[in-house]
């Protein structure tokens, strides 16, 4: 709902109805006011068999999808920090529980922006630019690392940016380019060495994928801002498992 909210807004998508509150959740077909049991994320899709209960319209199965991606990522993310920062976690301080909802605040807007992308082929700038900010004021305050950590977003951005110059924005948006100055300042080295390899495999194995069951053309775009954001979770939650298997298959 909140990604058809944001390209409303922003008139990357039509709305042929009024709405009472454009702040609060709405039928995508008749603009009717949902109620709180029509937004439990997965079980109200299922519930209503995936279409809405005013106008009993099909909804994009996307919803639940995403719904259930944010779940899953959310308890990885849990799981991730009690093993990563035992035995602080045990103890739920503030500022543990304040890194924690930073942490699980970055992978819900990751998701939105996947998402945006997928559907408009786009990374929104609010997003990105939240991303960024978050990840820069955590390297600020971390002076011992502060160096790599910027060099290593100005690399990632620089290398991607290059990509979008010898395409002509084709192969690369400057959607991704943005992002990728968060993944750098957010990852670091060499976790943003293990992204870029999980991104660019995953997303030539998917076009591979897509243009064998032919839903794509070879001149076809594909967004890439989702296969950055996916390998930068599997970077941030593996990366030096990823690096240190690499490490190995290079001696």
């Amino acid at each position: 709902m909140a990604i058809y909210r944001y390209a409303v807004n922003h008139k990357l998508e039509s709305r042929k109805f009024k709405v009472k509150s454009k702040n609060r959740s709405y039928c995508d077909f008749c603009g009717r006011q949902l109620r709180w049991y029509e937004n439990i994320p997965v079980i109200s899709w299922i519930i209503q068999k995936g279409r809405s209960r005013c106008c009993h319209k099909k909804l994009a199965v996307s919803y639940p999808l995403l719904e259930l991606l944010t779940g899953i990522m959310f308890v990885i993310n849990f799981q991730f920090l009690i093993s990563k920062f035992q035995p602080t976690y045990q103890s739920f301080n503030f500022q543990n529980i304040i890194l924690a909802g930073i942490s699980f605040f970055i992978i819900s807007l990751l998701i939105f922006s996947a998402g945006f992308d997928l559907k408009y082929m786009i990374l929104p700038d609010f997003s990105t630019a939240i991303l960024i900010a978050i990840a820069f004021f955590g390297v600020v305050f971390d002076e011992r690392n502060i160096i790599p950590y910027l060099l290593s977003a100005i690399g990632a951005s620089g290398f991607l940016g290059l990509l979008h110059l010898v395409t002509k924005g084709r192969g690369m948006g400057l959607g991704d380019v943005k992002l990728a100055i968060f993944m750098g300042l957010f990852l670091g080295w060499p976790k943003i060495v293990a992204a870029f390899y999980l991104a660019f495999i995953s997303g030539a194995v998917a076009g591979l994928v897509l243009l064998g069951l032919k839903k794509v053309k070879i001149k076809s775009e594909i967004p890439f801002g989702p296969f950055l954001i996916i390998s930068s979770l599997l970077a941030w939650y593996y990366g030096d498992e990823i690096w240190g298997i690499a490490e190995k298959l290079l001696r």
